[in-house]
């Protein structure tokens, strides 16, 4: 029974004096136990002292902040940011996401990863969420407080206790000395969360495993007069023959003593809707905590007759964070790779000189971060006091050797293609990769193979030589998966190989240079009405070409974005023999080869702004010139013309009313991103404007239309579900020209297929 008011008091008076230590206990629970920082802003603001502390999990990141000197209010000011959040959700800030080191995007949904040294073993992942941000910002955070106490936590601003769960030696560890953001990282690895981390090489998984309310560590540590405790967290029910879930519980996890061992003490157990890993309700779960706390106000100050003044405890407070000392780097220590690679990480992470700038240093630690090459980081900063900066140890695992991707589009019209991609990480004094992708369809089909090496040089390049055969079938009869499949009306054929050399330029830019040589040998018919019988026509295409891409690019998603932008322009030269031989259906008869040189420029702003709420709005715009020059025929001329196609459903589609010599193009986008930005409502309109059109002539010759005479438009709407293995959607567009300009479709996975040699 719960004793409350003045009885309550009268009983516990005679127990308080006033040298009065209190202990705080901070239970795990996830998301939930934020309620905590509410808990702790009530006390100080009421003026209970905190005299020590203990945590686990969750609970153990929150009562290390406060032992660590921030404030209350501060935890609840930093907890609040979009920071927190993206470190809660296992994200990167935007602005740290380094593009220079992304590959061109593929249709890939799923990434099996396989150690070759482990007889081909396949490696599940062991975490849903990436800890790199929260074990950055925490070894930053804490680096200050660990330096001032000497490693002793008991010499931290209030004395403090968390534990961890052992896996390697199965038995709760304490947590006494030592690094803290260490210590409250290896507290809060949940598991299959985030990934556990080795300490004095015994694997270590979230606290609350063995022990998810440490009031005992509490009583045995530091025999507190007075324990207060915040208590989210319960045992699981028991198993069930159907819930995987709770079965997996159960081997993980001891039950907890969810009461408070000290005679005098009391639990404050807050009320909330907060799910274990929900962080988007931040604000609301702190204040339950303190709404929490407020309810049993009355017989804490019963029963803790001790007051402390804001004023003393801001002032006790400032003087231990004036002992921080600066966080600077005057050393590196790189473990757990081979020298090569070891050598890799450090100019990765240093000036030419070998200096750690610390203006910098975020952005090349994440700048690794992205390295497909690098497995996992783990930072730790140790204060070296006759030096008066810091040692930087950073812990290093190599990316598993080989990985295996699989993918595609699938859909309800007849466009479905399987893709299955191998990457052999080739890690030593360079950072390389060499990658196989192959895709399969009667729609499309192609193979490509690409080895890419990053240089060790100061500014960042790197080297990719590939080589690429595709082929894209138009059928005549294209709606819908239960159309009846009728011969191909126009089948694109090409093979290339090339150079690309990339430039980094900042985080989110990119210069990449190329030169590639390649062979197209396209197939078509002249009109939609013919028979088996006929021959198709052929033109073949030998060319070289050359150009540049600059690029910036923050988009959110390699596909269906709503957030960010890109902004990028082109510029190519191609020159090449061509040689066309005419079908049954074509008005000529004789053989043409000809000379052709062309060159186009083209930008490309897309750019997502003004989110509202659940309302996102974008824009696309687009702009090309070119000399492109007319082939043997309407058909030929409009197969390799310049196309804009803004939509992916748009690639799908042979587009004759989008391609010109010189064209101005863009459209308007609303988003509607609702639960958690999970499903889109995306809404787009585009118009097409061509200074002359490409018209085909009564014998089947391309002809210039008159300036700014003929247009195009293109509408599209579409419900996606962003899936955690990719994007499932529904989709109906307009698109102009077409015989049936309606199109509708139900699709999963990704329209993206392999570079052309005109990208």
């Amino acid at each position: 029974m719960r004793l409350r008011g003045p009885l309550l008091a009268l009983l516990l008076l005679p127990l308080g004096s006033p040298a009065q230590t209190v202990g705080v206990v901070l239970s795990g629970g996830g998301a939930s136990a934020m309620t905590h920082i509410g808990v702790l802003m009530a006390l100080e603001d009421h003026g209970i002292p905190i005299d020590r502390i203990t945590g686990s999990s969750m609970g153990a990141l929150v009562g290390a902040m406060y032992a660590a000197g921030y404030a209350p209010h501060e935890i609840d000011s930093l907890f609040r940011t979009d920071l927190f959040r993206t470190m809660a959700e296992g994200g990167v800030e935007d602005r740290y996401t380094y593009f220079f080191k992304h590959d061109q995007p593929d249709a890939a949904v799923i990434n099996v990863k396989i150690d070759l040294d482990t007889l081909l073993q396949t490696s599940l992942p062991t975490n849903l969420r990436s800890p790199v941000l929260i074990d950055f910002e925490q070894m930053r955070g804490f680096a200050g407080a660990g330096a001032a106490s000497g490693y002793d936590m008991d010499s931290l601003f209030v004395p403090f206790r968390c534990v961890a769960s052992d896996i390697t030696a199965q038995r709760p560890v304490l947590f006494r000395q030592g690094d803290l953001a260490q210590a409250v990282r290896a507290s809060m690895s949940y598991p299959f969360y985030f990934k556990p981390i080795r300490v004095d090489g015994h694997l270590m998984m979230d606290g609350g495993l063995y022990n998810n309310f440490p009031s005992d560590v509490m009583y045995e540590e530091f025999l507190p007069d007075v324990i207060i405790g915040s208590n989210v967290a319960s045992n699981s029910a028991p198993p069930t023959e159907d819930d995987l879930l709770s079965q997996l519980k159960a081997m993980l996890q001891e039950p907890t003593d969810y009461s408070v061992r000290c005679d005098n003490g009391l639990i404050i157990e807050p009320r909330t809707s907060t799910g274990l890993f929900d962080f988007s309700r931040i604000g609301p779960t702190i204040e339950e905590g303190y709404a929490a706390a407020m309810e049993w106000m009355a017989e804490i100050e019963a029963l803790i007759p001790r007051r402390v003044a804001p004023a003393e405890v801001a002032a006790r407070r400032a003087a231990f964070r004036a002992r921080w000392p600066q966080l600077r780097f005057g050393g590196l220590e790189v473990t757990g790779l081979r020298k090569g690679q070891t050598r890799y990480v450090e100019r990765m992470l240093t000036d030419q000189d070998g200096t750690i700038d610390m203006r910098r240093f975020k952005s090349l630690y994440f700048r690794l971060h992205d390295d497909d090459n690098i497995g996992r980081l783990f930072p730790i900063a140790r204060y070296v006091p006759e030096r008066g900066d810091f040692d930087l140890r950073v812990d290093v695992r190599a990316e598993k050797d080989l990985h295996a991707r699989f993918g595609g589009m699938f859909s309800s019209r007849p466009i479905n293609t399987g893709m299955v991609g191998l990457r052999y990480n080739l890690f030593g004094r360079w950072s390389s990769s060499l990658q196989a992708l192959s895709w399969f369809g009667k729609f499309y089909a192609a193979g490509q193979v690409r080895l890419r090496a990053d240089l060790p040089t100061a500014a960042p390049i790197y080297l990719e030589p590939l080589f690429t055969i595709h082929r894209m079938d138009h059928f005549r009869s294209f709606a819908t998966f239960f159309d009846e499949v009728r011969p191909s009306f126009l089948v694109l054929r090409e093979t290339w190989g090339g150079l690309n050399a990339g430039v980094g330029l900042g985080n989110k830019g990119r210069l990449r240079f190329d030169v590639k040589y390649g062979q197209t040998r396209d197939s078509y018919y002249q009109q939609l009405d013919f028979s088996p019988t006929d021959t198709a026509d052929v033109t073949e295409l030998a060319h070289w070409t050359g150009g540049f891409i600059a690029e910036r690019n923050s988009l959110n998603r390699k596909q269906h974005a709503n957030a960010g932008d890109q902004l990028k322009f082109e510029a190519r030269y191609v020159t090449g023999q061509e040689r066309t031989e005419p079908g049954s259906t074509n008005t000529q008869r004789d053989l043409v080869r000809d000379q052709h040189d062309w060159f186009f420029l083209k930008a490309t702003l897309d750019k997502y702004f003004l989110q509202r709420g659940v309302f996102r709005f974008g824009a696309l715009a687009e702009a090309l010139y070119s000399n492109y020059p007319f082939f043997a025929n309407y058909t030929a001329t409009v197969m390799r013309a310049p196309v804009f196609q803004p939509t992916p459903e748009s690639r799908t589609y042979f587009l004759e009313n989008f391609r010109a010599q010189q064209y101005i193009a863009g459209g308007v986008r609303t988003i509607i991103a609702v639960s958690r930005n999970r499903f889109d409502l995306r809404l787009e309109g585009y118009v097409f404007q061509p200074y002359r059109a490409i018209l085909r002539s009564a014998d089947d010759e391309p002809e210039a239309g008159l300036a700014v005479s003929d247009r195009a438009y293109l509408a599209s709407g579409s419900l996606i579900y962003q899936s955690p293995v990719g994007p499932i959607w529904f989709n109906t567009s307009y698109i102009d020209g077409l015989p049936e300009p309606w199109a509708f479709s139900l699709n999963f996975g990704y329209v993206i297929f392999a570079q052309r040699s005109w990208e």
